[in-house]
């Protein structure tokens, strides 16, 4: 679970400091990180033949996340701070590693396990990474950036409801213990990111 204080320090700072560049662009690179991953996964999926119709889910979650992607990079104020960017990639790097194990093995294509486990993790991106609890009530309510990410929460929540109705109905054939198992690695996964994350914002 994420620690709670994590929320009000950064809640804290962002309401002494503002929406920096800086900032921005570490909570952007966050959010792109686990976005395109799970856009590139959903698209892969989708360019199957459509013989189910499940996929039409999988090809609106991929659209929505390249919607959210695109929405960000072009409402972030970027930093020129390098520095932003070399740490960004450093705490960044057991998530891409994820998402790019499992695009490199075709594991979108293969079902079983091994599309579980990428169904899994698009679950706990969309579910723990919650950015809203850092934004400050003090904060110009017209602010582009903090109403972008508003609104990038809200399409998370209804995403997230097809990515538990796959949890649910994907991968019947395997133990309901090994599904749980790939839930709770990838949550632990996200959850170890994200907090890391956080720390770094804490610092700032």
């Amino acid at each position: 679970m994420i620690d709670s204080a994590l929320y009000d320090i950064v809640r804290q700072q962002l309401a002494e400091q503002g929406f920096t560049a800086d900032t921005q662009t570490r909570l952007s690179l966050l959010l792109i990180a686990a976005k395109h991953g799970n856009a590139s996964f959903h698209a892969a999926a989708a360019s199957l033949p459509m013989q189910h119709p499940a996929q039409q889910f999988l090809l609106s979650q991929s659209f929505r996340e390249t919607e959210a992607l695109t929405l960000l990079q072009r409402v972030t104020q970027w930093s020129a701070n390098p520095g932003c960017y070399v740490e960004a990639a450093r705490l960044l790097a057991p998530l891409s590693s994820a998402w790019g194990g499992l695009l490199l093995s075709g594991a979108a294509l293969s079902g079983g396990a091994a599309y579980f486990r990428g169904i899994a993790l698009g679950h706990a991106t969309l579910a723990r990474i919650r950015l809203t609890p850092v934004i400050p009530a003090s904060l110009d309510p017209l602010n582009p950036y903090a109403i972008a990410i508003t609104r990038i929460e809200q399409e998370n929540g209804r995403l997230l409801q097809t990515q538990i109705r796959l949890l649910k109905h994907l991968a019947k054939e395997m133990p309901l213990a090994e599904r749980e198992s790939l839930i709770d690695e990838a949550q632990t996964l996200v959850d170890g990111v994200f907090t890391q994350f956080l720390r770094w914002l804490a610092k700032s």
